[in-house]
């Protein structure tokens, strides 16, 4: 196996084990079991388990952090820059062959020592509730606290990540559309 084969796989492994057993549970030794690799072998790629959910976190929140503050800098209605950013991260989301469910939902992010990680999503849930803020006063939204808001896109967005590592997706473009629409017509006035 190349090296960078072993190292998706590492994460893709990890990432399973983390949604069976949960972070704090799973041990680099099983991880490497799973990969079928010693962990020396392991430690080559990642210096500890942190550095592979650091990884597993970076994959499927970096570019969305981006991109969540540029809608909310970019001018238009807020209900397209939402939809626009949901579409993009759903389908996204869809394509990882991680199972990223357990990073958002597990014990990961209550690891002390994961806190910057745990910080790094409380500063893009606060992006995505000024979006859904935006949406509010403009009028295109319901009144709703923006934190509901944002759970419920939350909530959303994990139901789909769970789907998708649960169910072979033919078409994830149109799923993440589909996803995106829901979200819109639970927030819209009509």
């Amino acid at each position: 196996m190349e090296a960078a084969d072993t190292r998706q796989e590492i994460l893709i492994q990890a990432s399973r084990l983390f949604k069976r057993l949960g972070y704090r549970a799973t041990t680099t030794r099983e991880i490497a079991k799973a990969v079928n690799i010693k962990q020396p072998s392991l430690f080559y790629h990642f210096p500890n388990k942190k550095a592979i959910v650091e990884e597993i976190f970076a994959l499927s929140l970096n570019e969305a952090a981006v991109r969540i503050e540029e809608a909310c800098r970019q001018e238009g209605p807020a209900s397209e820059r939402l939809h626009q950013y949901l579409v993009w991260d759903l389908s996204t989301l869809h394509r990882m062959p991680m199972a990223m469910s357990a990073i958002y939902t597990g014990d990961a992010l209550k690891s002390p020592e994961l806190a910057d990680l745990a910080n790094r999503l409380k500063s893009f849930y606060r992006s995505l509730e000024d979006l859904i803020a935006q949406g509010i006063r403009s009028g295109e939204f319901v009144a709703i606290d923006p934190s509901l808001g944002r759970l419920m896109v939350a909530s959303i967005t994990i139901a789909h990540l769970e789907y998708a590592e649960e169910s072979e997706i033919k078409d994830s473009d149109k799923l993440a559309r589909e996803g995106a629409d829901f979200v819109l017509r639970a927030f819209s006035k009509s």
